[in-house]
């Protein structure tokens, strides 16, 4: 961008009609599975999305944007997707999507910044899925893909201002009792979540998704539960003695009627799995910080 945007209608605007690039190791996997087409299925195709939020997102778009004027329900998971425009139909639309890291614009902050947002993004995907597992969740996907699309606005955002947000970081860092939202609303004009419900919204993704990602809910179980394990990853993003995340155990503990040591035993073996993807997005695992713990 030319010059700093302070308004939500702005940023929503503007980001709304920037092309979205995906991850380049997303696109390496993706040629590698067209490579061997014959032995490829849906399954394996779900699981490389699930790694990528904005791939994800770009498949969400493109459903609602072809969906039949018959159908009535939404499609609120990527394997409903991908059944109903299969193995050929996913490499038709998006083999050749461009990446973030060949973006003759891109910073090593911007790059930086996204990286580190999608493994998070990740992270919290993965947890989710282990607190659906707690609640027995009817439909634990739309969970799962709701806290993977979370933070989808603050990559964004990354890619469009990494000034503006380095200035977020750099505020918070300097003031270390300023809340998130706070910094946001000084440096961005609003908060990251309002530009991200207005983007859900013109984009006429699922209503259920939605929901799921809008933190005024938070006291409805479901959205709670998003909430859980997306605040839980930003806050091993500091490590896994930050006084926040040792909240997060407690608050897990008397939600699930578990004892924290059991929630956190788990999240490390999620963590542990994540690292082994570290290469999809160049950044240092929160799995890596185990040993200082």
């Amino acid at each position: 961008m030319n010059q700093a945007i302070t308004d939500r209608a702005q940023w929503i605007s503007y980001l709304a009609n920037q092309p979205t690039p995906i991850l380049a190791h997303t696109q390496q996997e993706i040629r590698h599975f067209q490579s061997e087409i014959d032995q490829i299925g849906l399954h394996e195709i779900s699981q490389l999305i699930r790694h990528d939020p904005l791939l994800t997102l770009h498949i969400l778009r493109y459903q609602e944007e072809h969906r039949h004027t018959r159908q009535t329900t939404d499609v609120t998971t990527i394997d409903r997707v991908l059944l109903m425009i299969g193995v050929v139909g996913f490499f038709r639309v998006f083999g050749t999507l461009p990446t973030l890291e060949n973006d003759v614009h891109a910073q090593k902050a911007m790059i930086y910044g996204a990286h580190r947002t999608c493994a998070r993004a990740y992270l919290a995907s993965r947890i989710a899925e282990t607190f659906s597992h707690y609640r027995r969740d009817i439909e634990p996907k739309e969970v799962i893909t709701a806290a993977l699309l979370h933070d989808t606005a603050e990559i964004l955002l990354w890619m469009a201002s990494p000034r503006q947000m380095m200035m977020v970081s750099e505020l918070m860092r300097s003031n270390p009792g300023m809340r998130s939202v706070d910094a946001q609303h000084k440096i961005l004009g609003c908060q990251i979540n309002e530009i991200q419900q207005g983007l859900v919204e013109l984009w006429h993704l699922p209503h259920t998704l939605l929901h799921l990602i809008d933190d005024h809910y938070a006291d409805e179980p479901r959205v709670r539960l998003v909430h859980l394990a997306v605040g839980m990853a930003r806050h091993l993003e500091k490590g896994w003695d930050n006084p926040y995340f040792q909240a997060d155990l407690q608050n897990c503990g008397q939600w699930f009627h578990l004892e924290p040591a059991l929630i956190y035993n788990h999240i490390r073996d999620v963590a542990l799995d994540c690292a082994r993807s570290w290469h999809w997005y160049e950044e240092q695992p929160v799995a890596a910080m185990l040993i200082r713990a």
